[in-house]
């Protein structure tokens, strides 16, 4: 059975729509300059809007886009389907109780055209028609929707008639919203889903008990997934989930109201199910492969940017001598991946006599177990309030990145003191993957957070780090920085 499963939907997904853009181009060459309805229509724009076409016309014109095409298309793939995927469009299963796509198609390609546009600004370019690229956009809004409902199609096709692409689900819970679920998933089978088991928790929540089961059923039916449905779960027994979906290497939903943090905080989009998220675990193999693949992507880009950065790096050092005594860096020991230690550099933001005074704060720490935050800490310098306002006292961890140490977005690393402060053991899986300049806590009030919700934040970005998940979270960081969100 597994071997008949698409592991990689979402390249289906990207073909049917590569197809529509193909088609849409060609189409509104048609349309403009072949049609007679298509040269009536653009002149009477022309004229209503008083837009004087600047560019070649006629017949160079449309071999000029006849010879292009492959490059346009190509142009026009990079943002259009770039777009797609940061508005969820390629998420595989991720979702399973989504509304028609079409509306996040239409807002997509609105949002491609004025990338588009600003483009064109930027460049100075008056050799395109807007209107044409206009059209191309209008047109692949139906041509997407459509060539995506036919590849629906052909894969529900495939599923009932020979047993391609189909995915058992354990689900395990009880209630409402379990019942509700399991209701959707026999009348929908989405991407191929189907309940072949069912489990119901013991009273007592014996969780040790139930995983035993859960595990004995998943080999028996071969599941391609787990759906757990219980808030009356503590973030302990959620962890022992968990785990067990690392050991069967399968992807997990849980719903559960403890994880609410991943919604209110980090505004993450999750199914919607009885009132309650249904928040999605990748299986760890994918997260896995990953990881491996981003360490050089970042290692180079942090090379650019810290050469790109040298201006800024020499008047932030000189500012900070120049205020205060002591070196213009603080290196101290933080904790990376599987508990090794490195030494983490930063601008120095404290009187140099900061770690003798810590003890004396401890009570005034504002951020419970695990980590120590003081809103006005009186260490802290004039200048160093500026810098961690801006997080700007971080840019020298870019050399960490370089020299492999952290990675550009991951789980930011704790000095040892918190780390060995931790009195929970599944705090610890946040340390199951390499450290970053910025994460998921970053982008959802840092600060303003306490560790548990940190710690459910990096958990859970472990377990679904994605390219996409990364340049969301650092377009978001950019943000967060610029106005200074929950830094003290």
């Amino acid at each position: 059975m597994s071997d008949k499963r698409i592991h990689n939907l979402w390249l289906l997904h990207f073909f049917a729509d590569f197809i529509a853009l193909v088609t849409a181009y060609f189409l509104s060459m048609w349309i403009r300059f072949d049609s007679t309805f298509g040269l009536h229509l653009f002149d009477f724009l022309n004229r209503a809007l008083d837009v004087r076409e600047t560019g070649a016309l006629g017949a160079s014109y449309e071999l000029f886009y006849a010879a292009s095409a492959f490059r346009i298309i190509c142009f026009l793939t990079i943002i259009v389907c770039g777009v797609y995927a940061l508005r969820d469009l390629y998420t595989e299963r991720r979702f399973i109780i989504r509304e028609p796509v079409s509306a996040e198609i239409l807002v997509a390609n609105v949002i491609a055209l004025a990338i588009i546009f600003t483009y064109f600004y930027l460049d100075r370019n008056v050799f395109h028609p807007r209107s044409f690229f206009a059209l191309v956009l209008l047109l692949n809004v139906f041509c997407c929707v459509f060539y995506r409902a036919q590849l629906d199609r052909l894969l529900r096709w495939l599923r009932s008639r020979h047993g391609w692409d189909c995915w058992p689900v354990l689900l395990v819970g009880e209630g409402k919203s379990a019942a509700l679920i399991e209701q959707h998933v026999r009348e929908k089978e989405p991407h191929g889903l189907y309940i072949a088991d069912r489990l119901v928790l013991s009273p007592h929540r014996d969780i040790e008990k139930a995983l035993v089961a859960i595990e004995a059923s998943a080999a028996s039916h071969d599941v391609g997934m787990l759906i757990v449905v219980d808030n009356d779960m503590s973030v302990q027994q959620i962890m022992k989930f968990l785990e067990l979906s690392d050991r069967l290497d399968l992807p997990v939903k849980i719903q559960s109201d403890k994880l609410d943090v991943l919604v209110n905080r980090a505004r993450i989009r999750f199914d919607v199910a009885h009132g309650g998220a249904l928040y999605h675990f990748a299986a760890l193999s994918s997260a896995e492969r990953f990881q491996r693949s981003k360490r050089r992507v970042s290692q180079l880009l942090a090379l650019i940017a810290s050469v790109a950065a040298l201006p800024l790096f020499l008047c932030i050092a000189l500012a900070v001598k120049l205020t205060s005594k002591g070196s213009a860096f603080y290196t101290q020991e933080r904790i990376g991946k599987m508990g090794s230690p490195f030494r983490m550099i930063k601008f120095r933001t404290m009187y140099s006599d900061a770690d003798a005074r810590l003890s004396e704060l401890q009570g005034q720490n504002e951020s419970g177990d695990g980590l120590f935050k003081i809103r006005n800490d009186p260490r802290v310098t004039s200048v160093g309030k500026f810098l961690r306002r801006y997080s700007l006292d971080e840019l020298p961890q870019l050399l960490n990145v370089v020299r492999g140490e952290m990675t550009l977005v991951g789980p930011r690393p704790l000095p040892r003191r918190d780390y060995e402060n931790v009195n929970e053991d599944w705090h610890y899986g946040r340390h199951n993957g390499m450290p970053g300049l910025t994460c998921l806590w970053q982008i959802s009030g840092r600060s303003d957070l306490d560790f548990q919700s940190m710690c459910i934040l990096d958990v859970f970005y472990l377990r679904n780090q994605t390219m996409i998940m990364d340049v969301k979270i650092m377009i978001r960081t950019g943000a967060v920085v610029l106005f200074a969100e929950g830094a003290y």
